[in-house]
């Protein structure tokens, strides 16, 4: 009876990832001005193995992992206008024209920025800026389009904060999440809270439940802009996820106390640390308690706005 209901359960799990409709999947797109060609170095394409086992068999074809799915990748936000730089300033990059989107990251390390790679798909122009980072320009050093996560390297930018990555401290956990959705403006992040939903989740398949690899995060306030952004546990000071697609709970409401709405999904802290140890070995970054500050400041710190100008 157990099996036949754990099995039933991963089918409820299977067809709610298959048939869920992700709000708003079209991008939004806005004239701004029109970047010149930058020559970049190409993005390596990082492959990280799941932590845990799969299963050998899934159900039917619309059964598989969350990350095989093109169609879990929400529209990042449309670009702000930004305001004519001052030329006087040679550190300022020229201004540009043009169209693309943006979404969010944050500092790892000095110059290594994450965020979701579907953010920074096809960009000819990547830049980075927050109240504490001035505008700059970064390129995609490594991505994983399998689990959506890249890995910017903006050369000679000093992160405010860096956030490190781990896992969350509890099952149900209250997470802070920041992002730049289009009502955030230029330079201030929206803030917002979400509570982890794995544990209404079966074990299996692990890939999909376990919050090390997905974290299911119930979240209505998160939204476009929010892409790639930190899903932040106060308790431990550590990343566990990042935003990567919000659900609609239509297929969610056969799972017993699982929330019908406000849904979010995105890789987690196993995926993030394998990311990482393979696109920049020996990466260290500092709990957020080093600088002695309220953890909830420090993310403030290490959050940036993403362009990508196409």
């Amino acid at each position: 009876m157990r099996t036949w209901v754990a099995d039933l359960t991963g089918l409820v799990i299977g067809f709610a990832l298959g048939g869920a409709a992700l709000v708003h999947f079209l991008p939004q797109i806005e004239h701004v001005w029109r970047p010149e060609m930058l020559g970049q170095a190409p993005a390596r394409q990082v492959r990280v193995p799941s932590v845990a086992p799969r299963p050998a068999v899934l159900g039917p074809p619309r059964l598989a992992p969350v990350p095989d799915s093109p169609a879990l990748m929400p529209a990042p936000a449309p670009l702000p206008r930004i305001n004519e730089p001052d030329e006087s300033d040679p550190a300022e990059p020229p201004p540009v024209r043009g169209t693309g989107v943006a979404g969010t990251g944050f500092f790892v390390a000095d110059g290594l920025v994450m965020t979701a790679a579907h953010v920074v798909t096809a960009c000819r122009r990547v830049e980075i800026v927050s109240p504490f980072v001035r505008r700059s320009l970064a390129h995609v050093a490594a991505r994983d389009t399998r689990h959506d996560i890249a890995l910017l390297d903006a050369a000679g930018v000093q992160a405010p904060a860096t956030l490190a990555i781990g896992r969350p401290t509890a099952s149900g956990a209250r997470v802070f999440v920041l992002g730049y959705p289009a009502t955030a403006g230029l330079l201030i992040p929206e803030a917002t809270w979400g509570t982890l939903e794995n544990d209404k989740l079966p074990r299996q398949p692990a890939s999909l439940t376990d919050p090390r690899e997905q974290v299911w995060m119930e979240a209505s306030q998160v939204t476009h802009g929010y892409s790639g952004g930190p899903i932040f546990d106060p308790r431990s000071g550590k990343v566990v996820g990042i935003v990567r697609a919000m659900l609609d709970g239509g297929w969610l409401r056969a799972i017993r106390g699982m929330p019908e709405s406000g849904m979010t999904i995105g890789p987690g802290s196993a995926l993030l640390n394998a990311f990482l140890e393979n696109a920049a070995p020996g990466t260290d970054a500092f709990p957020a308690d080093q600088w002695g500050d309220d953890p909830l400041t420090v993310v403030r710190h290490a959050t940036v706005h993403v362009f990508c100008w196409h």
